[in-house]
């Protein structure tokens, strides 16, 4: 990870509300307004950090249709630790991530060739 990327991943995993979604999506999946119920914060700060998540590739999210035919995006974590490291007055910080089912299908797919 870069520097710049070390700093991001740092400054918003010190942020409290990043924290618990991470921490309450490593239990189950959710949908957000679950998630704000959880966290108790507002529906705009939940879907910001949601998104600063998702595109740190730290949470996922699929569709999920209700029995009453309504979309609703569910949120689950891709975050499984991180670790920084102090080495020779620097420091770096690593995530150590599920891959997305979604990326690995087509890994897998676009890894098979036709012969």
């Amino acid at each position: 990870m870069g520097e710049s990327e070390s700093e991001e991943a740092l400054d918003l995993l010190c942020d409290n509300y990043a924290r618990q979604i991470l921490a309450h999506l490593s239990k189950q999946p959710m949908v957000a307004e679950e998630i704000g119920e959880k966290c108790r914060g507002s529906r705009s700060t939940v879907y910001e950090r949601l998104d600063q998540l998702r595109s740190m590739g730290l949470v996922s999210e699929n569709l999920q249709i209700d029995p009453e035919g309504h979309h609703r995006t569910q949120y689950e974590t891709l975050l499984n630790s991180v670790y920084v490291t102090f080495h020779d007055g620097v420091y770096d910080v690593q995530l150590e991530i599920e891959e997305d089912p979604a990326d690995r299908l087509a890994g897998m797919w676009g890894g098979m060739r036709r012969e």
